[in-house]
């Protein structure tokens, strides 16, 4: 599924890329108690504080908001993760838990033609 994820924080972030969206695609989606997880792919790497960053893992912000609502057209307010291209090809892409530092963001995600 094609997608796009529009920047609200942090404005540093929104400033580098000049508040354009994101284009990208939903690689894989899990339902959890807590809204859910989408890997997504980014069409082009966020170069950011040094690194690049081609994948990210979204969590939707506020309670009772999924992330399977993008597969009925719904624009979900998320958290956004960066993640390796290591991981994103491992067994379990959407893990955060260790996460420690890097490419952090919130903003919409919602459907793209």
């Amino acid at each position: 599924m094609r997608i796009a994820i529009s920047i609200s924080d942090p404005w540093e972030l929104g400033e580098v890329l000049k508040w354009q969206p994101l284009r990208g695609e939903v690689l894989q989606t899990v339902n959890d108690d807590r809204g859910g997880r989408a890997l997504i792919r980014l069409d082009d790497a966020i170069s950011y504080r040094g690194s690049n960053w081609r994948y990210v893992v979204a969590i939707p912000r506020h309670q009772g908001n999924e992330m399977a609502g993008l597969y009925s057209g719904k624009k979900v307010l998320g958290a956004f993760t960066g993640i390796s291209e290591q991981q994103a090809e491992s067994s379990n892409p959407l893990d955060t838990t260790n996460w420690r530092g890097g490419l952090a963001f919130s903003g919409d995600v919602e459907p793209a033609c």
